[in-house]
Parts: C-alpha cells; sequence; structure tokens
C-alpha cells in the first residue's frame, strides 16, 4: 500500500540533514510512495527536489515568530493528508510535531545532534512538551540518543539509532577532482578544509586560529571554508585579522558538488564544538580524504585515532594544527589512513541499509492503522446486484 510522507526540515541549505533528506526522497520515489516538503528558509537543494518532482510549501518568512505557522502547517497536512510526518531539527520538529498531534497523524523525528541546548531544564522541558511522544524517536548515532536521553527526559529505550549512511557509487575517490584555481588556489598547493555551515557549532575561529598556527611551520598550505550561514561576516572579520594568512583561507560559499570538492582536497578538517554525526565526516571517508576531526558526538564511535583518521580535543587549535601538519607531512599515512576510513564506511555506513531501516519503521507504525482498515473492510458486505425482471 502506497504512502503518503511529509517531510518537515528547517532549511534547503547544503547540510548533513538536508542531505539525508534527498537521500530520502530517492528511497520514496523507487517504493511507489508520495512525499511533499515543507520547509522554512530556502536554499540551493530547492532545485535538486524540484528534478525529483517533489512539491513543497514553505512554512515561514519568519520562523517560529511567526504566529500563524502552526496554522500553514495544519492546512498543508489537511490538503496533503500524509499518513506520516518526519520531521528534522528543531523549529520543524516544534510545529511539525504539534501540528500533526493536533491533526491526528502519526509522527516520526530524526535527532542530528547532541545540542547544548538540552542541558537547559526549561528549554528541554519545553520541546518534551511541544513535540509530545512521537511514534518513532531516530537518532543518528548512540551518542545523540544517549544525550537526548540524559538531558530531556525521554526515556532512552524509546529513542531508535539508525546511522546516518553514504552512497559509495556516488562518492568516488576516482571522480574528476574540482578546479580550486577559479578560488585562487594554486594548482599544486595542499587544501585543507572546513566543510559545514557557518554557525557556531561548527567553531570556525577553531579552524582560522589552527590554520594560523600551522602557517608558521608549514607556509604552503591553503584553506578552504566551505558552506553558507549567519556567521559569514564575524569569519570573514576573523580571516582579515589573521595577518598575512588572509589571502590562503578563502570563503567559498556553499558548493554542492561534493564529491568532486573532496576529491580536490587532501585533508578533511572538523573542527566542531559539538556534532552527532556529520554527514561531511562519511562523505570524506567515503572519498578516502584523511580526516582530523574533534572529539565530539558520534564522531568517535567513527574515527579511530591513528587508524582511519585523527581525533582532537575540541576548541584545541593547537591539537588541530599539528595533526593537520602531521598529515600534510606523512605522504603515506595519508593515503594509508584514507584507504582504511573508505573501508570503514563501505562496512558500517551504507545509505541503503539506512534507508531500509526508517521504511521499515515507517510500516511498523503504519500497520495498525491498516489492520483497522482491512478488519473494517470486513465487517461492511459488499453490495448485492439485485435481478432485474425479464432479464434487463
Amino acid at each position: 500500500m502506497n504512502q503518503r510522507i511529509l517531510y518537515i526540515i528547517d532549511s534547503l541549505k547544503i547540510g548533513g540533514a538536508e542531505m539525508l533528506l534527498l537521500g530520502l526522497l530517492d528511497a520514496v520515489h523507487a517504493r511507489g510512495d508520495v512525499a511533499h516538503v515543507a520547509y522554512f528558509t530556502p536554499g540551493p537543494l530547492e532545485q535538486r527536489i524540484v528534478e525529483r518532482g517533489v512539491a513543497m510549501t514553505r512554512l515561514s518568512h519568519r520562523g517560529l515568530r511567526d504566529p500563524v505557522t502552526l496554522f500553514r502547517a495544519l492546512s498543508l497536512m489537511r490538503r496533503f493528508r500524509p499518513d506520516i510526518v518526519h520531521t528534522h531539527l528543531v523549529k520543524s520538529d516544534l510545529i511539525g510535531q504539534m501540528a500533526a498531534r493536533l491533526a491526528g497523524i502519526r509522527r516520526v523525528i530524526t535527532l542530528h545532534n547532541t545540542d547544548p541546548w538540552r542541558r537547559n531544564r526549561l528549554m528541554s522541558g519545553l520541546y518534551r512538551i511541544a513535540v509530545g511522544n512521537a511514534d518513532a524517536c531516530i537518532a543518528v548515532s548512540d551518542r545523540v540518543a544517549d544525550h537526548v536521553g540524559k538531558y530531556s527526559g525521554y526515556r532512552r529505550d524509546r529513542i531508535m539509532t539508525i546511522v546516518n549512511g553514504i552512497d559509495l557509487l556516488q562518492f568516488d575517490p576516482l571522480c574528476q577532482p574540482m578546479d580550486l584555481t577559479k578560488f585562487g588556489v594554486p594548482a599544486d598547493a595542499p587544501v585543507v578544509a572546513v566543510i559545514g555551515s557557518l554557525t557556531l557549532q561548527k567553531d570556525h575561529d577553531n579552524f582560522i586560529k589552527a590554520a594560523v598556527a600551522l602557517a608558521d611551520v608549514k607556509p604552503e598550505p591553503y584553506f578552504l571554508i566551505v558552506g553558507g550561514g549567519a556567521l559569514r561576516d564575524t569569519i570573514a572579520a576573523a580571516i582579515n585579522a589573521s595577518g598575512p594568512l588572509r589571502d590562503r583561507i578563502i570563503l567559498t560559499g556553499e558548493i554542492s558538488q561534493m564529491p568532486e570538492l573532496l576529491a580536490a582536497v587532501d585533508v578533511l578538517a572538523i573542527s566542531s564544538r559539538w556534532e552527532g554525526l556529520p554527514m561531511v565526516l562519511l562523505e570524506g571517508m567515503a572519498m578516502s580524504r584523511a580526516v582530523v576531526a574533534t572529539a565530539v558526538g558520534g564522531i568517535p564511535d567513527v574515527v579511530e585515532n591513528g587508524v582511519n583518521g585523527a581525533l582532537v580535543p575540541p576548541e584545541n587549535p593547537a591539537a588541530l594544527a599539528a595533526a593537520i601538519a602531521g598529515f600534510l607531512n606523512d605522504d603515506e599515512a595519508r593515503v594509508r589512513l584514507g584507504r582504511a576510513a573508505r573501508k570503514t564506511v563501505a562496512k558500517s555506513f551504507d545509505s541503503d541499509a539506512m534507508r531500509r531501516r526508517i521504511f521499515e519503521l515507517y510500516d511498523t507504525i503504519l500497520e495498525p492503522d491498516r489492520a483497522r482498515r482491512r478488519a473494517a473492510d470486513v465487517r461492511v458486505p459488499a453490495p448485492q446486484a439485485k435481478e432485474l425482471p425479464n432479464g434487463r
């Protein structure tokens, strides 16, 4: 029986949750189901959703400050009549889950981060009241599930871990590398990149300070900061204040050709203060890149220091710089650990397995509703044909 699934997400910018959603839309199409996407903030992924033939609705131009956002969500649910509402990220959880509760629709939440605000009892309590007990709660890593269970009052045994997954056919290390000269990077220069939204979570100040420290001992590398977000001007100011290095730290904006970009990068850095299980980590590992990442969230469950990457403490630019320098100074280690990284992703982080588990969960949630419909069909007798006189 075909399902109608309403996905609600905070933005259509390029990010981990958004890329996961694109994969789910492909799976919906392959199953013959129907999807609709509701969102708050537009972004470059809008065109990729249009290309998939999926309808979209923008819920608000003002986020949670718009008093009629909840009513727009309810109106959309009345028109689309979804079997399941699946929300991603905080704004979407608050509005989407509340509207689905009022509409009596089955509900799924995916938890993407070990958000620090959950430690605030008032904020986590308000969130819990707003979203209620969803039919299913998915965490992208055990660390996220533990964090939410500890600080947000959810029962830990009601949170299911379904780790993020990567399409290894799409992320092929042999793909044609992106030409980075268009960003002012010399063709033969070593490149270190941090990729993600320009937000407090990603701690770009940590990355910039590490770049400055690294430049004192290794002047050749260029440093890319890839992504968009609210802190762009702040990060640009920090780059301008970095002295002579400012010409080698480059804000590229958002880039959607991720395999090609990663193929052109020597070291992928993740400098975050907190995380769930970042998709860019898995993407970089799938592309056999050397990864240096802060040991936060679910990252230590994937990266084994010195085996398939390097782990450093968060908010420690000196440690981040030293680990990056170690890879740039040792080509053999960079290649060897990059190959081990791809093997890790191939073994445990397959996108097909992730999507299969999510759709099996949908089927489980909907089975009681289907059983009731089947029972109702049995109770209603089929109309009997009446024989007309004289054979008419």
